[in-house]
């Protein structure tokens, strides 16, 4: 089973409130044999680093720079390997399918269960996991409840990256990003000095 999965980032502030209008759709489950580098018995709450590769960068920048010029957010998902038991490198940047929309309550953007069901199967034929979710917000950047309950990766310890103002000035304000890991469902956690973030 997929999950539909949107983020509102609202006009109200922080303590506004944050809607999802999502939808699940059905797909047939197959068994798969799982290689050491897709291994998600613990996910990634173990990695104490990871490394982002400087093509992956650019490609998230220059996608969620294009969008934010039409005034809408926009969604990058990161693949990526366990190079070591403590070290995930990621190596694809791909923009999944998504439908942006502007209502009365904010921006919204929309990622259905078939586009990440796409993802996870080119992830999959490449021996890479998703391990990493990049999307902006038009002002500052943090976590919504939304952001929280409704992401597009879901694996333990996984990284999540909010932009703030459109990516507009990325990465020259790489200072200002919000970065958060997930510890459980629905519980993320900003990232703290255990944790490194390396872009080579």
């Amino acid at each position: 089973m997929a999950v539909s999965s949107a983020a509102y980032y609202s006009n109200r502030t922080r303590g506004g409130r944050w809607l999802c209008p999502c939808r699940i759709e059905s797909f047939r489950t197959r068994t798969i044999q799982v290689t050491d580098s897709q291994s998600t018995v613990r996910g990634l709450v173990n990695v104490r680093k990871f490394i982002i590769g400087r093509p992956v960068l650019n490609e998230t920048i220059r996608f969620l720079k294009k969008v934010g010029r039409t005034g809408a957010e926009g969604f990058v998902l990161w693949g990526g390997k366990l190079i070591a038991t403590n070290t995930f490198q990621f190596t694809t940047a791909i923009v999944p399918v998504q439908h942006s929309h502007r209502t009365d309550r904010g921006l919204l953007v929309v990622v259905d269960g078939e586009a990440l069901f796409k993802v996870n199967k080119a992830l999959y034929e490449r021996d890479e996991i998703l391990g990493g979710q990049v999307h902006t917000h038009p002002t500052s950047a943090y976590h919504s409840s939304t952001d929280d309950h409704y992401p597009l990766v879901t694996l333990g310890g996984a990284l999540s990256v909010v932009l703030p103002d459109f990516a507009r000035n990325a990465p020259a304000d790489v200072a200002m990003w919000a970065w958060y890991r997930l510890m459980e469902y629905g519980k993320w956690k900003p990232i703290n000095k255990t944790t490194k973030v390396v872009f080579k």
